[in-house]
């Protein structure tokens, strides 16, 4: 690696690499992917081009779809987030705490769809697994490997005691 290749590449595009990713991530993110494009290029440099701008905008573009995709991800779990809060009814008991609550719903959030919908079916919404694999349109044996996926994800999770929701659907 020739360093002062690296470093008058680095002086001569870095602008133009945070301009293009401002453009589509704005200036709070813009010179992460900036540094994350030279990054790359450091690491790779056996392969970086005489001319090395389109290189370093194409490894800018895949920075730049990366973090659109984790917005996008992140974006997904807190709506699905706050669904389950909003549907989720306060129970009498008294121990379960807002933390426990809390965590439990961010558990949920993040389970795969058909995991997390028969879990809920069992758990709160009450049926049995022969009537909430009826809804989903599955076995009842593919409905008990779902319910012991979630429950063993929300275990495994859990910080604390056992989950409300693991106990409830047990």
């Amino acid at each position: 690696m020739d360093t002062a290749q690296f470093e008058a590449c680095w002086h001569t595009h870095i602008r133009r690499i945070v301009a293009y990713a401002e453009r589509h991530v704005g200036r709070d993110v813009a010179c992460d992917i900036g540094s994350s494009t030279f990054l790359t290029a450091w690491r790779t440099w056996d392969v970086v081009p005489p001319e090395p701008l389109p290189w370093l905008i194409s490894v800018a573009r895949g920075h730049v779809r990366n973090h659109q995709r984790s917005l996008r991800r992140r974006g997904s779990l807190e709506q699905r987030l706050a669904l389950l809060d909003e549907s989720a009814f306060a129970g009498p008991d008294a121990s379960v705490t807002a933390t426990e609550r809390a965590e439990a719903l961010a558990v949920l959030a993040a389970m795969p769809e058909h995991d997390r919908e028969a879990l809920l079916l069992v758990a709160w919404d009450g049926l049995t697994t022969e009537q909430a694999a009826q809804v989903l349109g599955c076995r009842p044996g593919t409905l008990r490997m779902r319910l012991h996926r979630a429950r063993a994800r929300i275990e495994s999770t859990s910080t604390g005691p056992a989950l409300p929701i693991a106990r409830s659907a047990q």
